[in-house]
C-alpha cells in the first residue's frame, strides 16, 4: 500500500476517533496492510477495541503495540495500560508482570510524563500489598508529574489514587478533597473521554464504599448524562448505568431501577464478566426491595457464581421467606473483609435477623459492630444506619423512650439523604415505639405514612413487613380483627412458657437457664412464636401476650415473685 494512502487512512481513523466514532476508526486502520501498522496504529486499534467492548482484541493489540514500540517511554505507558487491563480482567499475576515491565522501560530514562502513569500502577500494587504509606508516595509522585507536565488526565488519575490512599489511611475528609479536585476537572470536560469514564467510575465507587451518598449521587448523575451522550455504545454505558441503578434503588425509585438493572447486568457482563458480580448483586437488591424474592435469589446466585458475596442481600431474602436460621448462618459465613458501607449493611442485616429469632444478645453485638463502623467512617448514611439498628434493639428491650431518641434523628437523616425506603421503615419503627408509650393516634399516622411512602416507591417487600406489623394489632391504635381472633396456629405449652419469659424481658440465655434447655432451642421456640403470632419482634410478641393475659398468669400460678422488667 502506498505511504500516502496509509497516511490518509490513518488521518481518517484519528479524525473518527476524535469524534467518538470508534468503529469507523477501526475499519479504516484494519483496511491497511498489517505490515504498514506502526505501534501508534496498533494502540489506536486497541483503543478502538476497548470502545467496541472487545476485551480479548484490546489486550492482544496492546501487547503487539508494546512489541512494536521502539520508544521506551511509550512502551512503559503501553505496559502500564496492560497491567491495568489485566487487573480489571481478574488476572493479578499478569497485571504485576506488566507493571514490572513498565518500570523496567524507564530505568535509564529521565523524568517524563509516562513515569507519572507508571507511578499510579506502583501505587495500586502497594495498596494491594497493604503498604498504604508507600502507595501514597507513588500517588503523590503521579499528581506532581501531572502538575509539572500540564497533563490533566494524569493529574486526575493521580488524585483518585491519592484519594483512595488517604481514605485507606483513615483520612476520609482528605481523601474526599482529592476526589473533588479530580472530578472537578472531569465535570468541566478537561479530561479525555477514556479517562473521564475511568475516573468517574473510580470516584463514584469509592464514595459508595464509604457511604458518601451525596457525592456519589451528584457524580453518578453527571457520569450517566455523559455516557448517554456518547455517539456509540461503550463499556462506560453499563458501568455508569449500574451506579444509577444502585442509587435509584437507595432513593426508592425502584420501578426505574428494576427496568435498568437487567440491561446494566448484561452490558457489564459483555464487557468484563469479572466486574459483573457486583452488578447482579445490585440488581438482586432492587428485586428484593420490590418483593420479587425468587428473582432476587436468582440474581444473588448469579453474583455468587461470579465470585461476588451475595450477602447480606440473600440472607434478607431468606428472612423474608421465614428461613431465619438459614439467614443467620449465611450472615455468619459472609466475608467480613468489605468496604464500610457493605460492612455496615451486613451488621444491619444481622440485627434484623437476630431480633426476628428473638436473640437479643446477638442483636446487641451486631448493633455494636455497626456503631464501630460508623465511628470509623462517620458519614450521614452510616450514622443513620447505626441509629436505626440501635432503635430496633431498644424496641426489643421494651425501652420505647430510648428507641425514639435513636429513631427520630435517623428518620430525619434518611429524609435529608432522600433515601425514601430507609426513612419509611424507620418511621414504622417510630410508630411501634409511640404505640408502646400509648400515643395510638400518632402511631397510626406514622404507620400510615410509612406504608404510603413504601407503596409510592414500589417497595413491596418493605410494604409487606409494615402491613404485617399493622396486622398484629400490637403497635397500632385499633387491633385488627385478624389479630383479635388469635394466632393461626395455637402455641404449644413450651411456646407459652417461652412467651411468658419474653414478657419479663429475659434474654434467650436467661430463658434457656430457667427452662434447662439450650439457647438454640429457645431461639427456635421464639421463631415459632413470631410465625404463629404474625409478629417480627420480642416486643410485639410480649404485647400480644399481655393483651390476651397469656403473660403473668403462668408465673402467678407457679407462685413466682419475679416481675416483668420495667413494671411494678
Amino acid at each position: 500500500m502506498a505511504a500516502t494512502e496509509h497516511q490518509q487512512r490513518q488521518a481518517r481513523a484519528r479524525a473518527a476517533a476524535a469524534q467518538g466514532r470508534w468503529r469507523a476508526a477501526d475499519a479504516e486502520l484494519r483496511a491497511a496492510a498489517d505490515a504498514d501498522l506502526v505501534a501508534e496504529d496498533r494502540m489506536l486499534l486497541a483503543d478502538a477495541a476497548f470502545w467496541r467492548i472487545d476485551v480479548a482484541d484490546e489486550i492482544e493489540l496492546r501487547q503487539a503495540a508494546f512489541v512494536a514500540e521502539g520508544r521506551p517511554r511509550r512502551a512503559a505507558y503501553t505496559a502500564w495500560l496492560l497491567g491495568v487491563r489485566f487487573g480489571l480482567h481478574g488476572d493479578p499475576v499478569s497485571a504485576s508482570g506488566w507493571q514490572q515491565r513498565a518500570d523496567r522501560q524507564l530505568e535509564d530514562q529521565p523524568d517524563c510524563v509516562e513515569a507519572g502513569y507508571v507511578a499510579c500502577g506502583t501505587c495500586e500494587q502497594a495498596l494491594l500489598a497493604g503498604r498504604v504509606d508507600d502507595a501514597e508516595q507513588h500517588a503523590r509522585a503521579a499528581v506532581a508529574a501531572g502538575h509539572r507536565y500540564g497533563e490533566p488526565e494524569l493529574l486526575s488519575v493521580g488524585l483518585t489514587w491519592l484519594g483512595l490512599c488517604r481514605i485507606s489511611a483513615g483520612d476520609t475528609d482528605g481523601g474526599s478533597r482529592c476526589l473533588d479536585e479530580a472530578m472537578a476537572a472531569v465535570c468541566a470536560g478537561e479530561v479525555d473521554p477514556f479517562y473521564t469514564g475511568w475516573i468517574a467510575c473510580f470516584a463514584i465507587g469509592m464514595c459508595m464504599n464509604a457511604a458518601d451518598l451525596r457525592r456519589a449521587g451528584a457524580w453518578a448523575a453527571h457520569a450517566w448524562s455523559w455516557a448517554k451522550a456518547l455517539p456509540e455504545p461503550t463499556p462506560y454505558l453499563g458501568l455508569c448505568r449500574i451506579k444509577q441503578v444502585e442509587l435509584l434503588g437507595l432513593r426508592g425509585e425502584l420501578e426505574l431501577a428494576e427496568q435498568a438493572a437487567h440491561l446494566a447486568c448484561q452490558e457489564i457482563f459483555d464487557f468484563e464478566p469479572n466486574l459483573a458480580g457486583e452488578a447482579f448483586y445490585v440488581a438482586g437488591d432492587v428485586l428484593r426491595r420490590r418483593g420479587d424474592l425468587a428473582g432476587a435469589a436468582e440474581a444473588f446466585g448469579r453474583a455468587r457464581a461470579l465470585s461476588h458475596d451475595p450477602q447480606p442481600g440473600l440472607a434478607l431474602v431468606r428472612m423474608a421467606e421465614g428461613r431465619l436460621e438459614e439467614a443467620r448462618a449465611a450472615l455468619r459465613a459472609a466475608d467480613p473483609m468489605r468496604p464500610p458501607f457493605q460492612q455496615a449493611s451486613l451488621h444491619a442485616a444481622q440485627v434484623e435477623v437476630a431480633l426476628s429469632l428473638g436473640d437479643l444478645d446477638d442483636a446487641r453485638e451486631a448493633a455494636g459492630a455497626l456503631d464501630a463502623v460508623a465511628a470509623q467512617v462517620p458519614t450521614d448514611a452510616l450514622v443513620a444506619m447505626a441509629a436505626t439498628a440501635r432503635g430496633r434493639v431498644r424496641l426489643a428491650e421494651a425501652d420505647a423512650h430510648a428507641a425514639l431518641a435513636e429513631l427520630r434523628p435517623a428518620v430525619r437523616s434518611w429524609q435529608a439523604l432522600e433515601l425514601a425506603c430507609e426513612a419509611a421503615e424507620a418511621r414504622a419503627l417510630v410508630s411501634m415505639a409511640m404505640a408502646e408509650l400509648g400515643d395510638r393516634e400518632g402511631a397510626a399516622e406514622e404507620l400510615a405514612g410509612a406504608l404510603a411512602a413504601l407503596e409510592r416507591c414500589g417497595a413491596a417487600g418493605g410494604a409487606t413487613r409494615v402491613r404485617a406489623l399493622a396486622a398484629t394489632g400490637s403497635h397500632r391504635p385499633h387491633a385488627a380483627a385478624t389479630a383479635a381472633e388469635g394466632p393461626s396456629r395455637p402455641l404449644t405449652d413450651r411456646e407459652l412458657e417461652v412467651l411468658d419469659h419474653l414478657g419479663s424481658g429475659a434474654t434467650n440465655r436467661e430463658i434457656a437457664a430457667e427452662l434447662v434447655v439450650s439457647e438454640h432451642t429457645v431461639a427456635r421456640h421464639v421463631s415459632n412464636i413470631f410465625g404463629k403470632l404474625g409478629v417480627s419482634s420480642r416486643t410485639a410478641a410480649a404485647a400480644y401476650g399481655f393483651e390476651r393475659d397469656l403473660i403473668g398468669s403462668r408465673r402467678r400460678s407457679r407462685g413466682s415473685s419475679r416481675h416483668p422488667r420495667g413494671r411494678s
